[in-house]
């Protein structure tokens, strides 16, 4: 499921001088009607970086990741056996939002990459489908509020789920022995970025790995959502589940001797490769907890703010210079510069060196801590320092394929401009942030290009 990661949005909003409602983070459309989205802007190097990273450690550390992804479920429960596809995949679209086809051009692409990167049989079809993907109305927030759409096994409407999402949910998957239908929900309410980035991330996750995990680096399945798009990694995982060594029912020690020989066969890089480094799940379960409810709905600025320190805490605590450390400064960061913009950008300095040791000196978590340290200064009236982070970041989240970021900040770097007295520029940036903002939020998301203007 995705996880609700909408601090970024508010703190952007209040930057710009927008109120939290009209934020570009916000998942729903509080009219209850369906955003409408507009032709993504022309860019050569939109995705230039998809599928980011590469996948060098050794095949054993990629079977034991394999493994962990296909078997545990991200709360602690495991899964018996092996599931996954049998046969051709028909992915089908039903409900409102998807009724006009706003989505089809997008989905039949990201269809066509995982055909081409992972090997596997699958396409769009009108009929026969067996991956649902459902847009629903209703509360889905008030029932679900730490996430933005989540994927259940089984062929199943939105009202039998919603009677009892625990039982058709989570324990359902961790219960289930095969795959013959699953079943993605979608709020038809979604911002047009966030509708994709659900269609990219529970597509992938209905195919078979069950788990999120932080701490697994360049991943989608990493809980920490820096990637959007499915990595290199993701795609290997994908095509060792759907190899033919592979079938369903195998236990966990099977499914591991299996994909370490699909792994010897398919990656004879990772044969005398070095060891990768393990997601620690028992040891940060904790960790995960606080920061899993730092974005929740229900968690107001002064809760938000405490449990971010406690996973701060015990990320210098368990892991110091961790992936763990790196997304707790993050997550404070963002919690601290709503209020405190001072304070926040002296955690994303901390954030910026920590995360450039745990993941890298090129990784896009680094252009997501710009865009935050941007919306920092422009709060403090430090405006021509935004323009080199917004000139650094804005390749790369273009790159990572990040376009609901790349609007915000042109909004950002427009505002910038015009407090300058840059005003043809500003212009420039605006009109910008007006068109990726109708791709990203919405053809009636105007507050980014307005907010140039204040």
């Amino acid at each position: 499921m995705m996880k609700l990661c909408s601090l970024f949005g508010i703190l952007v909003a209040a930057t710009l001088g927008g109120g939290a409602a009209a934020s570009a983070g916000e998942a729903a459309n509080a009219g209850g009607m369906a955003f409408t989205t507009a032709a993504m802007p022309s860019d050569a190097d939109f995705g230039a970086a998809v599928p980011a990273e590469g996948t060098a450690v050794s095949n054993q550390t990629l079977a034991h990741l394999f493994t962990t992804l296909t078997h545990d479920m991200e709360w602690g429960d495991q899964r018996p056996h092996l599931v996954r596809y049998e046969g051709p995949i028909l992915v089908g679209v039903e409900g409102a939002a998807g009724a006009d086809g706003a989505y089809d051009e997008f989905l039949d692409r990201f269809l066509g990459l995982l055909r081409q990167n992972a090997g596997i049989d699958i396409r769009r079809s009108e009929r026969g489908a067996n991956l649902h993907i459902r847009f629903v109305g209703g509360a889905f927030g008030d029932l679900l509020p730490t996430v933005s759409c989540l994927v259940a096994p089984g062929d199943k409407s939105w009202q039998v789920f919603a009677r009892n999402p625990g039982r058709h949910g989570g324990r359902a998957l961790a219960r289930a022995q095969a795959t013959d239908h699953m079943t993605i929900f979608i709020p038809s309410t979604a911002r047009p970025y966030l509708v994709r980035n659900c269609l990219l991330e529970e597509v992938t996750q209905a195919l078979g790995p069950a788990n999120d995990l932080y701490g697994l680096g360049a991943s989608i399945f990493n809980d920490d959502a820096a990637h959007v798009w499915p990595t290199a990694f993701d795609y290997l995982m994908l095509r060792v589940l759907y190899s033919p060594e592979m079938r369903t029912g195998m236990d966990r020690a099977a499914t591991e001797q299996a994909a370490r020989r699909v792994l010897d066969r398919i990656n004879p890089a990772g044969i005398h490769a070095a060891p990768g480094v393990l997601p620690e799940q028992r040891r940060m379960a904790s960790w995960r907890r606080y920061i899993q409810r730092v974005f929740s709905r229900r968690t107001g600025p002064e809760e938000a703010t405490r449990l971010a320190g406690k996973a701060l805490e015990l990320a210098i605590e368990k892991g110091p210079n961790s992936v763990y450390h790196c997304h707790s400064l993050l997550t404070l960061g963002r919690v601290v510069s709503y209020r405190d913009p001072a304070s926040g950008l002296e955690v994303f300095e901390r954030a910026r060196a920590v995360c450039g040791a745990a993941h890298g000196a090129r990784d896009v978590r680094l252009a997501r801590i710009g865009i935050e340290q941007a919306a920092a200064l422009l709060r403090l009236g430090r405006h021509a320092e935004v323009l080199p982070l917004a000139d650094q970041s804005l390749p790369i989240l273009a790159a990572h394929g990040q376009d609901e970021r790349i609007s915000s900040l042109y909004a950002l770097r427009a505002r910038a401009l015009n407090a300058l007295g840059r005003h043809a520029d500003a212009h420039e940036a605006r009109e910008l942030a007006r068109q990726w903002g109708a791709y990203a939020f919405g053809t009636g998301a105007t507050h980014l290009a307005q907010a140039g203007e204040q």
